[in-house]
Protein backbone atom coordinates (compact mmCIF):
# COMPACT_ATOMS: atom_id res chain seq x y z
CA UNK A 1 0.00 0.00 0.00
CA UNK A 2 1.40 3.43 -0.86
CA UNK A 3 2.22 5.88 1.95
CA UNK A 4 -0.32 8.43 0.78
CA UNK A 5 -3.09 5.79 0.58
CA UNK A 6 -2.16 4.45 4.05
CA UNK A 7 -2.28 8.00 5.40
CA UNK A 8 -5.63 8.60 3.85
CA UNK A 9 -6.98 5.36 5.32
CA UNK A 10 -5.81 6.34 8.78
CA UNK A 11 -7.50 9.73 8.52
CA UNK A 12 -10.75 8.05 7.57
CA UNK A 13 -10.62 5.45 10.38
CA UNK A 14 -12.25 6.90 13.52
CA UNK A 15 -10.68 4.14 15.69
CA UNK A 16 -7.12 5.21 15.01
CA UNK A 17 -5.36 6.10 18.31
CA UNK A 18 -7.99 4.43 20.61
CA UNK A 19 -7.03 2.16 23.50
CA UNK A 20 -8.05 -1.52 23.57
CA UNK A 21 -10.80 -0.80 26.14
CA UNK A 22 -12.14 2.10 24.12
CA UNK A 23 -12.21 -0.09 21.02
CA UNK A 24 -14.24 -2.76 22.92
CA UNK A 25 -16.77 -0.17 24.15
CA UNK A 26 -17.11 1.22 20.62
CA UNK A 27 -17.79 -2.23 19.22
CA UNK A 28 -20.59 -2.74 21.79
CA UNK A 29 -22.11 0.62 20.94
CA UNK A 30 -21.91 -0.17 17.23
CA UNK A 31 -23.57 -3.56 17.77
CA UNK A 32 -26.37 -1.94 19.77
CA UNK A 33 -26.84 0.67 17.06
CA UNK A 34 -26.99 -2.02 14.36
CA UNK A 35 -29.72 -3.84 16.33
CA UNK A 36 -31.71 -0.62 16.60
CA UNK A 37 -31.38 -0.02 12.85
CA UNK A 38 -32.38 -3.64 12.17
CA UNK A 39 -35.44 -3.46 14.42
CA UNK A 40 -36.45 -0.15 12.82
CA UNK A 41 -36.08 -1.66 9.33
CA UNK A 42 -38.14 -4.71 10.32
CA UNK A 43 -40.85 -2.38 11.69
CA UNK A 44 -40.95 -0.45 8.43
CA UNK A 45 -41.21 -3.71 6.45
CA UNK A 46 -44.06 -4.93 8.68
CA UNK A 47 -45.89 -1.61 8.24
CA UNK A 48 -45.48 -1.87 4.48
CA UNK A 49 -46.79 -5.45 4.56
CA UNK A 50 -49.82 -4.33 6.58
CA UNK A 51 -50.59 -1.65 3.98
CA UNK A 52 -50.15 -4.18 1.17
CA UNK A 53 -52.47 -6.64 2.92
CA UNK A 54 -55.07 -3.93 3.46
CA UNK A 55 -54.86 -2.92 -0.20
CA UNK A 56 -55.01 -6.58 -1.23
CA UNK A 57 -58.06 -7.13 0.94
CA UNK A 58 -59.70 -4.10 -0.68
CA UNK A 59 -59.58 -5.92 -4.02
CA UNK A 60 -57.57 -3.27 -5.90
CA UNK A 61 -55.01 -5.77 -7.15
CA UNK A 62 -57.55 -8.49 -7.91
CA UNK A 63 -60.08 -6.45 -9.84
CA UNK A 64 -57.37 -4.78 -11.87
CA UNK A 65 -55.83 -8.09 -12.92
CA UNK A 66 -56.28 -9.18 -16.52
CA UNK A 67 -58.65 -12.12 -16.61
CA UNK A 68 -59.07 -12.44 -20.38
CA UNK A 69 -57.33 -11.16 -23.49
CA UNK A 70 -59.33 -11.21 -26.71
CA UNK A 71 -58.64 -9.61 -30.06
CA UNK A 72 -55.89 -7.41 -28.63
CA UNK A 73 -58.04 -6.19 -25.74
CA UNK A 74 -57.53 -6.97 -22.05
CA UNK A 75 -60.54 -7.51 -19.83
CA UNK A 76 -60.16 -7.40 -16.07
CA UNK A 77 -61.86 -9.45 -13.37
CA UNK A 78 -64.96 -7.25 -13.16
CA UNK A 79 -65.36 -7.16 -16.95
CA UNK A 80 -65.51 -10.95 -17.11
CA UNK A 81 -67.58 -11.17 -13.92
CA UNK A 82 -70.16 -8.77 -15.38
CA UNK A 83 -70.84 -11.01 -18.38
CA UNK A 84 -70.58 -14.18 -16.29
CA UNK A 85 -73.19 -12.92 -13.84
CA UNK A 86 -75.35 -11.58 -16.66
CA UNK A 87 -75.43 -15.05 -18.24
CA UNK A 88 -76.19 -16.56 -14.86
CA UNK A 89 -79.01 -14.11 -14.07
CA UNK A 90 -80.52 -14.52 -17.52
CA UNK A 91 -80.55 -18.31 -17.18
CA UNK A 92 -82.08 -18.12 -13.72
CA UNK A 93 -84.81 -15.73 -14.91
CA UNK A 94 -85.64 -18.04 -17.81
CA UNK A 95 -86.27 -20.96 -15.45
CA UNK A 96 -82.99 -22.89 -15.40
CA UNK A 97 -82.74 -24.76 -12.10
CA UNK A 98 -79.56 -24.26 -10.13
CA UNK A 99 -78.81 -23.23 -6.57
CA UNK A 100 -77.37 -19.73 -6.39
CA UNK A 101 -76.16 -20.37 -2.83
CA UNK A 102 -74.06 -23.38 -3.82
CA UNK A 103 -70.79 -23.32 -5.79
CA UNK A 104 -71.63 -23.54 -9.50
CA UNK A 105 -68.54 -25.70 -9.97
CA UNK A 106 -70.35 -28.42 -8.04
CA UNK A 107 -73.60 -28.28 -10.04
CA UNK A 108 -74.11 -29.74 -13.48
CA UNK A 109 -76.14 -28.60 -16.45
CA UNK A 110 -76.82 -32.14 -17.68
CA UNK A 111 -77.68 -35.42 -16.02
CA UNK A 112 -74.50 -37.00 -17.40
CA UNK A 113 -72.52 -34.36 -15.45
CA UNK A 114 -70.34 -33.44 -18.42
CA UNK A 115 -70.49 -29.67 -17.84
CA UNK A 116 -70.80 -27.61 -14.67
CA UNK A 117 -72.87 -24.47 -14.49
CA UNK A 118 -69.66 -22.54 -13.89
CA UNK A 119 -68.20 -23.76 -17.19
CA UNK A 120 -71.52 -23.19 -18.95
CA UNK A 121 -71.79 -19.54 -17.85
CA UNK A 122 -68.08 -18.90 -18.37
CA UNK A 123 -68.43 -20.18 -21.93
CA UNK A 124 -71.20 -17.66 -22.54
CA UNK A 125 -69.23 -14.84 -20.91
CA UNK A 126 -66.21 -15.54 -23.11
CA UNK A 127 -68.35 -15.72 -26.26
CA UNK A 128 -69.96 -12.41 -25.29
CA UNK A 129 -66.57 -10.78 -24.80
CA UNK A 130 -65.39 -12.07 -28.18
CA UNK A 131 -68.26 -10.18 -29.79
CA UNK A 132 -67.69 -7.19 -27.53
CA UNK A 133 -64.02 -7.02 -28.54
CA UNK A 134 -64.95 -7.07 -32.23
CA UNK A 135 -67.53 -4.33 -31.74
CA UNK A 136 -65.24 -2.18 -29.60
CA UNK A 137 -62.50 -2.36 -32.22
CA UNK A 138 -64.94 -1.68 -35.06
CA UNK A 139 -66.44 1.30 -33.21
CA UNK A 140 -62.97 2.68 -32.58
CA UNK A 141 -61.95 2.26 -36.21
CA UNK A 142 -65.18 3.89 -37.38
CA UNK A 143 -64.62 6.82 -35.02
CA UNK A 144 -67.89 6.15 -33.23
CA UNK A 145 -68.27 8.59 -30.34
CA UNK A 146 -70.19 8.01 -27.14
CA UNK A 147 -73.24 10.27 -27.42
CA UNK A 148 -75.19 12.22 -24.82
CA UNK A 149 -78.02 9.76 -25.35
CA UNK A 150 -75.62 6.88 -24.64
CA UNK A 151 -74.48 8.56 -21.42
CA UNK A 152 -78.09 9.17 -20.44
CA UNK A 153 -78.73 5.43 -20.85
CA UNK A 154 -75.85 4.67 -18.46
CA UNK A 155 -76.99 7.30 -15.96
CA UNK A 156 -80.60 6.08 -16.07
CA UNK A 157 -79.54 2.47 -15.52
CA UNK A 158 -77.37 3.42 -12.54
CA UNK A 159 -80.20 5.49 -11.06
CA UNK A 160 -82.65 2.62 -11.54
CA UNK A 161 -80.28 0.09 -9.96
CA UNK A 162 -79.66 2.38 -6.98
CA UNK A 163 -83.40 2.75 -6.51
CA UNK A 164 -83.88 -1.01 -6.86
CA UNK A 165 -81.12 -1.69 -4.32
CA UNK A 166 -82.77 0.72 -1.90
CA UNK A 167 -86.16 -0.97 -2.35
CA UNK A 168 -84.56 -4.32 -1.52
CA UNK A 169 -83.15 -2.86 1.67
CA UNK A 170 -79.48 -3.00 0.64
CA UNK A 171 -77.25 -1.18 3.14
CA UNK A 172 -75.25 0.36 0.30
CA UNK A 173 -75.19 0.41 -3.48
CA UNK A 174 -71.66 -1.01 -3.46
CA UNK A 175 -72.81 -3.89 -1.26
CA UNK A 176 -75.69 -4.55 -3.64
CA UNK A 177 -73.29 -4.66 -6.60
CA UNK A 178 -70.93 -7.03 -4.83
CA UNK A 179 -73.82 -9.36 -4.01
CA UNK A 180 -74.94 -9.42 -7.63
CA UNK A 181 -71.73 -8.98 -9.64
CA UNK A 182 -69.00 -10.42 -7.44
CA UNK A 183 -67.01 -9.19 -4.44
CA UNK A 184 -64.60 -7.04 -6.48
CA UNK A 185 -67.30 -4.99 -8.22
CA UNK A 186 -67.44 -1.28 -7.37
CA UNK A 187 -69.81 1.48 -8.54
CA UNK A 188 -67.06 2.82 -10.80
CA UNK A 189 -66.31 -0.59 -12.31
CA UNK A 190 -70.03 -1.19 -12.81
CA UNK A 191 -70.38 2.09 -14.70
CA UNK A 192 -67.38 1.10 -16.84
CA UNK A 193 -69.15 -2.16 -17.72
CA UNK A 194 -72.36 -0.29 -18.53
CA UNK A 195 -70.42 2.21 -20.62
CA UNK A 196 -68.96 -0.63 -22.69
CA UNK A 197 -72.32 -2.38 -23.02
CA UNK A 198 -74.10 0.78 -24.18
CA UNK A 199 -71.25 1.59 -26.56
CA UNK A 200 -71.31 -1.79 -28.32
CA UNK A 201 -75.12 -1.82 -28.36
CA UNK A 202 -75.24 1.64 -29.93
CA UNK A 203 -72.58 0.71 -32.45
CA UNK A 204 -74.51 -2.43 -33.36
CA UNK A 205 -77.53 -0.25 -34.08
CA UNK A 206 -75.36 2.11 -36.11
CA UNK A 207 -73.97 -0.83 -38.08
CA UNK A 208 -77.44 -2.25 -38.75
CA UNK A 209 -78.83 1.16 -39.72
CA UNK A 210 -76.11 1.39 -42.36
CA UNK A 211 -77.10 -1.87 -44.05
CA UNK A 212 -78.91 -1.67 -47.38
CA UNK A 213 -82.15 -3.66 -47.05
CA UNK A 214 -84.18 -3.52 -50.26
CA UNK A 215 -87.93 -3.83 -50.70
CA UNK A 216 -87.33 -7.01 -52.73
CA UNK A 217 -85.42 -8.53 -49.80
CA UNK A 218 -88.26 -7.61 -47.44
CA UNK A 219 -90.85 -9.16 -49.77
CA UNK A 220 -88.80 -12.34 -50.07
CA UNK A 221 -88.51 -12.51 -46.29
CA UNK A 222 -92.29 -12.13 -45.96
CA UNK A 223 -92.94 -14.90 -48.48
CA UNK A 224 -90.75 -17.22 -46.38
CA UNK A 225 -92.13 -16.16 -42.98
CA UNK A 226 -95.86 -15.59 -43.47
CA UNK A 227 -96.72 -17.61 -40.37
CA UNK A 228 -94.69 -15.16 -38.27
CA UNK A 229 -95.74 -11.90 -39.94
CA UNK A 230 -99.42 -12.35 -40.78
CA UNK A 231 -102.08 -11.06 -38.40
CA UNK A 232 -105.05 -13.08 -37.15
CA UNK A 233 -108.54 -12.37 -35.88
CA UNK A 234 -110.36 -15.11 -33.98
CA UNK A 235 -112.61 -15.86 -31.02
CA UNK A 236 -111.80 -18.34 -28.28
CA UNK A 237 -113.08 -19.66 -24.96
CA UNK A 238 -111.43 -21.96 -22.46
CA UNK A 239 -113.25 -24.90 -20.89
CA UNK A 240 -111.51 -26.18 -17.79
CA UNK A 241 -111.06 -29.92 -17.39
CA UNK A 242 -109.44 -29.93 -13.96
CA UNK A 243 -110.99 -32.33 -11.45
CA UNK A 244 -111.68 -30.60 -8.12
CA UNK A 245 -109.68 -31.62 -5.09
CA UNK A 246 -111.40 -32.77 -1.89
CA UNK A 247 -110.72 -32.87 1.84
CA UNK A 248 -110.48 -35.75 4.28
CA UNK A 249 -112.04 -35.98 7.73
CA UNK A 250 -109.18 -33.96 9.20
CA UNK A 251 -109.55 -31.18 6.66
CA UNK A 252 -106.47 -32.07 4.64
CA UNK A 253 -106.51 -31.54 0.87
CA UNK A 254 -107.02 -34.74 -1.12
CA UNK A 255 -105.87 -34.62 -4.74
CA UNK A 256 -108.18 -36.16 -7.36
CA UNK A 257 -107.51 -39.70 -8.49
CA UNK A 258 -106.40 -40.51 -12.01
CA UNK A 259 -109.89 -41.79 -12.78
CA UNK A 260 -111.46 -38.55 -11.53
CA UNK A 261 -109.04 -36.47 -13.61
CA UNK A 262 -109.82 -38.52 -16.71
CA UNK A 263 -113.56 -38.13 -16.13
CA UNK A 264 -113.20 -34.35 -15.71
CA UNK A 265 -111.32 -34.07 -19.01
CA UNK A 266 -113.96 -36.18 -20.76
CA UNK A 267 -116.70 -33.91 -19.40
CA UNK A 268 -114.83 -30.83 -20.59
CA UNK A 269 -114.41 -32.37 -24.05
CA UNK A 270 -118.13 -33.10 -24.27
CA UNK A 271 -118.93 -29.54 -23.24
CA UNK A 272 -116.47 -28.12 -25.77
CA UNK A 273 -117.89 -30.31 -28.56
CA UNK A 274 -121.40 -29.20 -27.68
CA UNK A 275 -120.43 -25.52 -27.83
CA UNK A 276 -118.52 -25.97 -31.09
CA UNK A 277 -121.46 -27.78 -32.69
CA UNK A 278 -123.86 -24.99 -31.71
CA UNK A 279 -121.56 -22.35 -33.23
CA UNK A 280 -120.95 -24.44 -36.33
CA UNK A 281 -124.69 -24.81 -36.96
CA UNK A 282 -125.47 -21.11 -36.52
CA UNK A 283 -126.05 -18.80 -39.44
CA UNK A 284 -124.15 -15.99 -37.68
CA UNK A 285 -121.27 -17.81 -36.03
CA UNK A 286 -119.63 -14.77 -34.45
CA UNK A 287 -122.83 -13.58 -32.78
CA UNK A 288 -123.67 -17.09 -31.58
CA UNK A 289 -120.16 -17.60 -30.20
CA UNK A 290 -120.40 -14.37 -28.17
CA UNK A 291 -123.97 -15.12 -27.03
CA UNK A 292 -123.33 -18.69 -25.83
CA UNK A 293 -119.85 -18.20 -24.37
CA UNK A 294 -121.03 -17.19 -20.84
CA UNK A 295 -122.89 -20.52 -20.49
CA UNK A 296 -119.77 -22.62 -21.14
CA UNK A 297 -116.92 -20.85 -19.37
CA UNK A 298 -116.09 -21.13 -15.66
CA UNK A 299 -118.12 -19.21 -13.09
CA UNK A 300 -115.18 -16.89 -12.40
CA UNK A 301 -115.10 -15.83 -16.07
CA UNK A 302 -118.84 -15.71 -16.77
CA UNK A 303 -119.31 -12.04 -15.88
CA UNK A 304 -116.57 -10.92 -18.29
CA UNK A 305 -118.21 -12.66 -21.24
CA UNK A 306 -121.69 -11.42 -20.27
CA UNK A 307 -120.68 -7.78 -19.92
CA UNK A 308 -118.57 -7.61 -23.08
CA UNK A 309 -119.69 -9.44 -26.25
CA UNK A 310 -116.17 -9.04 -27.67
CA UNK A 311 -114.40 -10.46 -24.62
CA UNK A 312 -113.75 -13.64 -26.61
CA UNK A 313 -112.36 -11.67 -29.58
CA UNK A 314 -108.62 -11.54 -30.23
CA UNK A 315 -106.63 -9.69 -32.85
CA UNK A 316 -103.06 -10.94 -32.92
CA UNK A 317 -100.70 -8.54 -34.67
CA UNK A 318 -98.30 -11.32 -35.59
CA UNK A 319 -98.29 -15.05 -36.07
CA UNK A 320 -95.35 -15.25 -33.69
CA UNK A 321 -97.65 -14.54 -30.77
CA UNK A 322 -100.21 -16.98 -32.16
CA UNK A 323 -97.70 -19.81 -32.49
CA UNK A 324 -96.96 -19.81 -28.79
CA UNK A 325 -100.56 -20.60 -27.88
CA UNK A 326 -101.98 -24.08 -27.40
CA UNK A 327 -104.22 -23.60 -30.43
CA UNK A 328 -101.46 -21.94 -32.51
CA UNK A 329 -100.91 -24.89 -34.82
CA UNK A 330 -104.64 -25.07 -35.56
CA UNK A 331 -104.80 -21.34 -36.41
CA UNK A 332 -101.64 -21.42 -38.54
CA UNK A 333 -102.89 -24.29 -40.71
CA UNK A 334 -102.82 -22.87 -44.26
CA UNK A 335 -106.12 -24.63 -45.07
CA UNK A 336 -107.95 -22.57 -42.44
CA UNK A 337 -110.88 -20.52 -43.79
CA UNK A 338 -113.23 -17.96 -42.23
CA UNK A 339 -115.88 -19.64 -40.05
CA UNK A 340 -113.84 -22.74 -39.18
CA UNK A 341 -114.48 -23.96 -35.63
CA UNK A 342 -111.97 -26.10 -33.76
CA UNK A 343 -111.70 -27.89 -30.42
CA UNK A 344 -108.10 -27.99 -29.21
CA UNK A 345 -106.90 -29.88 -26.16
CA UNK A 346 -104.37 -28.49 -23.70
CA UNK A 347 -102.98 -29.99 -20.48
CA UNK A 348 -105.98 -29.20 -18.23
CA UNK A 349 -108.89 -28.64 -20.58
CA UNK A 350 -110.01 -27.56 -24.06
CA UNK A 351 -110.16 -24.43 -26.19
CA UNK A 352 -112.93 -23.78 -28.67
CA UNK A 353 -111.70 -21.49 -31.45
CA UNK A 354 -113.57 -19.66 -34.20
CA UNK A 355 -111.27 -18.60 -37.04
CA UNK A 356 -112.28 -15.31 -38.64
CA UNK A 357 -109.43 -13.84 -40.67
CA UNK A 358 -105.76 -14.11 -41.57
CA UNK A 359 -104.28 -11.06 -43.28
CA UNK A 360 -101.22 -8.88 -43.78
CA UNK A 361 -101.76 -5.77 -41.65
CA UNK A 362 -100.75 -2.72 -43.68
CA UNK A 363 -101.70 -0.21 -40.96
CA UNK A 364 -98.81 2.28 -40.79
CA UNK A 365 -96.95 3.01 -37.60
CA UNK A 366 -96.53 6.62 -36.49
CA UNK A 367 -93.63 8.92 -35.71
CA UNK A 368 -94.49 11.38 -32.94
CA UNK A 369 -92.81 13.88 -30.65
CA UNK A 370 -94.05 14.72 -27.19
CA UNK A 371 -93.34 16.75 -24.08
CA UNK A 372 -94.39 15.23 -20.77
CA UNK A 373 -95.15 17.65 -17.95
CA UNK A 374 -95.64 15.56 -14.81
CA UNK A 375 -97.80 16.92 -12.03
CA UNK A 376 -95.84 17.59 -8.85
CA UNK A 377 -96.43 15.22 -5.94
CA UNK A 378 -96.90 17.26 -2.78
CA UNK A 379 -99.16 15.10 -0.60
CA UNK A 380 -98.11 12.85 2.26
CA UNK A 381 -99.51 9.38 2.64
CA UNK A 382 -102.47 9.24 5.03
CA UNK A 383 -102.20 6.03 7.10
CA UNK A 384 -105.94 6.19 7.77
CA UNK A 385 -106.76 5.39 4.13
CA UNK A 386 -105.96 1.76 3.42
CA UNK A 387 -104.93 0.81 -0.08
CA UNK A 388 -104.31 4.41 -1.15
CA UNK A 389 -100.91 6.07 -1.12
CA UNK A 390 -101.62 9.77 -1.40
CA UNK A 391 -97.92 10.53 -1.87
CA UNK A 392 -98.14 9.01 -5.36
CA UNK A 393 -101.32 10.88 -6.35
CA UNK A 394 -101.08 14.53 -7.45
CA UNK A 395 -103.67 17.04 -6.30
CA UNK A 396 -106.08 18.58 -8.79
CA UNK A 397 -104.22 21.83 -8.30
CA UNK A 398 -100.96 20.14 -9.34
CA UNK A 399 -102.67 18.59 -12.39
CA UNK A 400 -104.08 21.97 -13.38
CA UNK A 401 -100.61 23.53 -13.04
CA UNK A 402 -99.13 20.81 -15.28
CA UNK A 403 -101.82 21.42 -17.88
CA UNK A 404 -101.19 25.15 -17.78
CA UNK A 405 -97.47 24.61 -18.31
CA UNK A 406 -98.15 22.21 -21.19
CA UNK A 407 -100.49 24.75 -22.81
CA UNK A 408 -97.89 27.48 -22.37
CA UNK A 409 -95.30 25.36 -24.19
CA UNK A 410 -97.73 24.61 -27.02
CA UNK A 411 -98.52 28.34 -27.29
CA UNK A 412 -94.81 29.12 -27.43
CA UNK A 413 -94.32 26.60 -30.24
CA UNK A 414 -97.33 27.95 -32.16
CA UNK A 415 -95.88 31.45 -31.90
CA UNK A 416 -92.63 30.30 -33.53
CA UNK A 417 -91.79 28.57 -36.81
CA UNK A 418 -93.93 25.51 -35.91
CA UNK A 419 -91.42 22.93 -37.10
CA UNK A 420 -90.50 19.48 -35.82
CA UNK A 421 -87.06 20.82 -34.91
CA UNK A 422 -88.41 23.65 -32.77
CA UNK A 423 -90.76 21.23 -31.03
CA UNK A 424 -87.79 18.94 -30.39
CA UNK A 425 -85.86 21.80 -28.81
CA UNK A 426 -88.74 22.47 -26.43
CA UNK A 427 -88.92 18.77 -25.56
CA UNK A 428 -85.24 18.61 -24.70
CA UNK A 429 -85.51 21.67 -22.50
CA UNK A 430 -88.78 20.83 -20.73
CA UNK A 431 -89.92 17.19 -20.98
CA UNK A 432 -90.02 14.98 -17.89
CA UNK A 433 -89.77 11.81 -20.01
CA UNK A 434 -86.20 10.43 -19.63
CA UNK A 435 -86.78 8.10 -22.57
CA UNK A 436 -87.06 10.91 -25.09
CA UNK A 437 -85.93 14.22 -23.59
CA UNK A 438 -82.47 13.86 -25.10
CA UNK A 439 -83.66 13.21 -28.67
CA UNK A 440 -86.24 15.91 -29.21
CA UNK A 441 -89.12 13.96 -27.66
CA UNK A 442 -89.12 11.62 -30.66
CA UNK A 443 -90.72 8.18 -30.70
CA UNK A 444 -90.56 6.46 -34.08
CA UNK A 445 -92.56 3.54 -35.42
CA UNK A 446 -95.21 3.65 -32.71
CA UNK A 447 -97.75 0.90 -33.38
CA UNK A 448 -101.43 0.64 -32.48
CA UNK A 449 -101.91 -0.28 -28.84
CA UNK A 450 -98.38 0.66 -27.80
CA UNK A 451 -99.43 3.84 -25.98
CA UNK A 452 -102.22 4.36 -23.45
CA UNK A 453 -105.73 4.66 -24.90
CA UNK A 454 -106.13 8.45 -25.17
CA UNK A 455 -102.67 8.79 -26.75
CA UNK A 456 -103.26 5.85 -29.09
CA UNK A 457 -106.70 7.08 -30.23
CA UNK A 458 -105.38 10.53 -31.14
CA UNK A 459 -102.31 9.23 -33.00
CA UNK A 460 -104.25 6.75 -35.09
CA UNK A 461 -107.27 8.89 -35.84
CA UNK A 462 -107.93 8.57 -39.60
CA UNK A 463 -107.98 12.36 -39.92
CA UNK A 464 -104.49 12.77 -38.44
CA UNK A 465 -102.08 14.88 -40.53
CA UNK A 466 -98.36 15.67 -40.16
CA UNK A 467 -97.88 18.75 -38.00
CA UNK A 468 -101.02 18.19 -35.90
CA UNK A 469 -100.64 18.96 -32.19
CA UNK A 470 -102.74 18.51 -29.06
CA UNK A 471 -102.68 18.19 -25.28
CA UNK A 472 -103.42 14.77 -23.75
CA UNK A 473 -103.80 13.97 -20.06
CA UNK A 474 -101.87 10.99 -18.69
CA UNK A 475 -103.65 9.30 -15.80
CA UNK A 476 -101.26 6.36 -15.46
CA UNK A 477 -99.75 5.87 -12.00
CA UNK A 478 -96.34 7.48 -11.77
CA UNK A 479 -96.92 9.40 -15.02
CA UNK A 480 -99.81 11.65 -14.04
CA UNK A 481 -99.65 14.91 -15.92
CA UNK A 482 -100.07 16.28 -19.43
CA UNK A 483 -98.48 15.59 -22.81
CA UNK A 484 -97.91 18.10 -25.56
CA UNK A 485 -98.02 15.88 -28.66
CA UNK A 486 -96.79 16.55 -32.19
CA UNK A 487 -97.68 14.15 -35.01
CA UNK A 488 -94.67 13.92 -37.31
CA UNK A 489 -96.01 11.43 -39.84
CA UNK A 490 -96.73 7.84 -40.81
CA UNK A 491 -94.08 5.14 -41.02
CA UNK A 492 -93.93 1.58 -42.36
CA UNK A 493 -96.45 -1.03 -41.15
CA UNK A 494 -95.43 -3.35 -38.33
CA UNK A 495 -94.88 -6.40 -40.52
CA UNK A 496 -92.48 -4.52 -42.77
CA UNK A 497 -90.55 -3.16 -39.79
CA UNK A 498 -90.36 -6.68 -38.33
CA UNK A 499 -89.05 -8.09 -41.62
CA UNK A 500 -86.55 -5.26 -42.02
CA UNK A 501 -85.34 -5.70 -38.42
CA UNK A 502 -84.96 -9.47 -38.82
CA UNK A 503 -82.89 -9.05 -42.00
CA UNK A 504 -80.61 -6.46 -40.40
CA UNK A 505 -80.11 -8.61 -37.33
CA UNK A 506 -79.34 -11.65 -39.48
CA UNK A 507 -76.72 -9.67 -41.41
CA UNK A 508 -75.20 -8.36 -38.17
CA UNK A 509 -74.98 -11.85 -36.70
CA UNK A 510 -73.42 -13.22 -39.88
CA UNK A 511 -70.80 -10.45 -39.74
CA UNK A 512 -70.11 -11.08 -36.06
CA UNK A 513 -69.79 -14.82 -36.66
CA UNK A 514 -67.29 -14.14 -39.41
CA UNK A 515 -65.31 -11.70 -37.25
CA UNK A 516 -65.23 -13.92 -34.16
CA UNK A 517 -64.42 -17.12 -36.01
CA UNK A 518 -61.02 -18.32 -34.87
CA UNK A 519 -60.65 -15.64 -32.21
CA UNK A 520 -58.67 -16.96 -29.27
CA UNK A 521 -59.52 -15.92 -25.71
CA UNK A 522 -56.43 -16.19 -23.52
CA UNK A 523 -57.09 -16.48 -19.81
CA UNK A 524 -54.88 -14.39 -17.53
CA UNK A 525 -53.99 -14.58 -13.84
CA UNK A 526 -57.10 -12.61 -12.95
CA UNK A 527 -59.41 -15.44 -14.05
CA UNK A 528 -58.95 -17.15 -10.68
CA UNK A 529 -60.71 -14.21 -9.03
CA UNK A 530 -63.83 -14.46 -11.21
CA UNK A 531 -66.70 -16.05 -9.26
CA UNK A 532 -64.36 -16.38 -6.31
Amino acid sequence: MSASREKKQRRSDPQQGLTQKERAELREQKAAKQKTVLYTAVGVIVAILVVILLVWDSGIFQRGATALTVNGRNYNVNDVEYYFRSAMNSAYSSGMTFDTTTDLREQYVDEEQTQTYYDYFMEQAIESLKQVSVLENAAEEAGYAFTEEDQAAVDNTVAYMKSYASQLGASSFEGFLKANYGKYMTPGAYEDCLHREVLVSSYKNTYMDGLDITDDAIQTYYDEHKDELDSFTFRTIQIDGTAPSGTDEEGNTVEPTEAESTAAMQAAKAKADEFAAAVEAAEDKEATFAELAPDYVSESSKENYESDPDYSLTTALSGTSVASRAYGEWLLDTSRTAGDVGVVEYDTGYYVVLFQERYLDETPTADIRHILIKAELTQEDDPATEGVDESTVPTQEALDAAKAEAQSLLDEWNAGDKTAESFGALAEANSDDPGSNTNGGLYEEVYKGQMFDAFNDWIFDEARQPGDTTLIENTQSGQQGWHVVYYQGANNPVWKLDADSALREADLNAWLDEQTQGLEAVQGDGMKYVYN
